[in-house]
Parts: C-alpha cells; structure tokens; sequence
C-alpha cells in the first residue's frame, strides 16, 4: 500500500490535475473550518466585550458606594427611605427604599456649603445625583447619572435602609448589564454607612422639600 506522501506526489505529477469533485469536497471542509473559525472568534468578542461592560458596572458602583460614604459619614441628618412615599417626577417611580436624601457637610471643594443630597433609582436601571443649598430646593441641580445597569427596582430589593436610631443607612446596589437574558450575572455591592453628625438633633425641615420639578 502506497504511503499518503507518495499519493500526494504522484496527484502533482498527474497532469489532470483536480477533479470537481475533489473541488468540492476542500471547499466544503473550508467552508466548514471558517465557519467554526468565525464563530469561536464572535463569541469570544462577546464574551471579552461583556466582561468589560460588567466591569464597568462594577466599578460605577463602587464608586457610587464610596461617594456615599462620603456624604453620610458627613452627614447631619439622614431621612428615612421607607417614609419616601411620593411618586417621583417626571419619572413616575415610587421613591419608597429607592430614594435616598441626606443633610451632609461633606465638601468637593473649599468653597462648598452645606447641602441637601438626594439619590435615586429611576425606571431606566440608573442610579441618580443631585442636590441643593439648605431650604432652596429649586435651585437644585440637574440629574447626574451615577451608575448604570442598577436591577433593583426588577429584583425587589430595597436599596437605601435607615436603623431605627436614624444614625446608619444600609446601601444595596444591584447591577446587571443583561438581567433579561442572564439574571444570574447580577452583582450586589452593599455597605452600611453610619453619620458621625447624626446625634446633633438637626431640625429635620433643612431638606424636607424637594425641588418642585420632583412632585406633582
């Protein structure tokens, strides 16, 4: 029996050259190696670009929970989430547990006041930021979207906590990129934050209104 090496040789010295068949058959199994080919290299871009979007996530998150810190460690007087039982606008979410005000003392700048804080989770899966001076809740600035992919509102879980003291606040952030597809890739990031200003007795009217773009 001739050896595979000595076949391929004498098929190159054979002036016929390549039948159709023989045509047919290296193009199917081409077509069949890139086909393969391209589906292994779109699943891993798939895979390499969702790691990056929850990583992204993540660390909005994170960031979100330490700038929390921030304020309530700072903070004079800490609202109750579960006493929020407005409908926030303009968009028509109820603000029990998902939205969170603080008086904090807090500065990002030298020239920084004192200020009313005020988070919120809308129906788009964004944790939002705003805030204003004591007593003047119209001049309270834009919305500034702190954290996407924020799930809680669909998985039912409070994200702002306060203990009966009114001292720590629980936060719970929930994030998923995809949770319609794959709820199991959820990520929670939770801490319970304590204001170090909180026994003072502050009057709790400082940040009682809010800006009137937010009620009806």
């Amino acid at each position: 029996m001739r050896s595979f090496s000595c076949f391929v040789r004498s098929r190159l010295n054979d002036e016929r050259g390549i039948t159709l068949v023989e045509v047919m058959i290296a193009t199917a199994i081409l077509g069949i190696v890139m086909l393969v080919f391209t589906t292994t290299l779109a699943s891993m871009q798939q895979a390499v670009v969702a790691e990056d979007v929850r990583n992204r996530l993540n660390d909005q998150a994170r960031l979100a929970l330490a700038d929390l810190d921030r304020q309530v460690r700072s903070g004079n007087l800490l609202y109750d989430p579960a006493s929020e039982t407005e409908v926030v606008e303009p968009f028509g979410v109820d603000a029990e547990s998902f939205m969170f005000r603080v008086y904090t003392q807090t500065k990002y700048q030298e020239t920084d006041e004192p200020r009313c804080a005020l988070w919120l989770i809308d129906d788009d899966r964004r944790l939002l930021y705003r805030h204003w001076p004591v007593q003047e809740p119209d001049d309270a600035t834009d919305w500034r979207v702190v954290a996407e992919g924020v799930v809680n509102r669909e998985t039912d879980t409070p994200a702002f906590a306060l203990d009966p003291a009114g001292r720590t606040v629980t936060v719970t952030i929930e994030a998923n990129a995809d949770l319609d597809h794959d709820p199991t890739a959820t990520q929670s990031f939770s801490a319970s934050l304590t204001g170090r200003n909180t026994s003072f007795g502050y009057p709790s009217n400082v940040c009682q209104d809010l800006p009137s773009d937010m009620t009806v």
